[in-house]
């Protein structure tokens, strides 16, 4: 079981909570306001593709949204539980900075940067268990 990091004060901790809320809303709101997505057929092969690649960009858009929701979520819950700022994969403190710049990050430089090259190997990541 995680223990509670006490590097982050409580001061800190309201402050994140704030802030991440508030980008949870933006998200949130960007998300209300897309439009849906529909196929149209039509018949020039031209308008086909970028109606295609249009809608792969949409589709890949709103993918990315969901995740960023989903991970504000989670650090949330985090802070309300007590673990906000662990590592998911090696249980050790993340660094200040990195929440400063992704208050929503799950897993420290060293573990992320393993996720990634992981990924890119082609191998089952950390997200896949998760």
């Amino acid at each position: 079981m995680p223990t509670q990091v006490t590097t982050i004060t409580a001061a800190e901790t309201r402050r994140r909570m704030a802030d991440l809320k508030s980008r949870l809303r933006e998200i949130s709101g960007v998300s209300r306001q897309r439009e849906e997505l529909h196929i149209d057929y039509v018949a020039d092969q031209l308008d086909q593709v970028r109606s295609s690649t249009d809608r792969d960009v949409a589709v890949q858009r709103l993918d990315h949204q969901a995740r960023l929701i989903h991970d504000i979520q989670s650090a949330l819950a985090k802070i309300e539980d007590g673990t906000y700022g662990l590592c998911e994969r090696c249980e050790q403190p993340i660094p200040r900075k990195r929440l400063d710049a992704i208050p929503w990050a799950r897993l420290c430089v060293r573990c992320q940067s393993a996720a990634e090259a992981a990924a890119h190997n082609g191998e089952p990541t950390f997200e896949d268990a998760a």
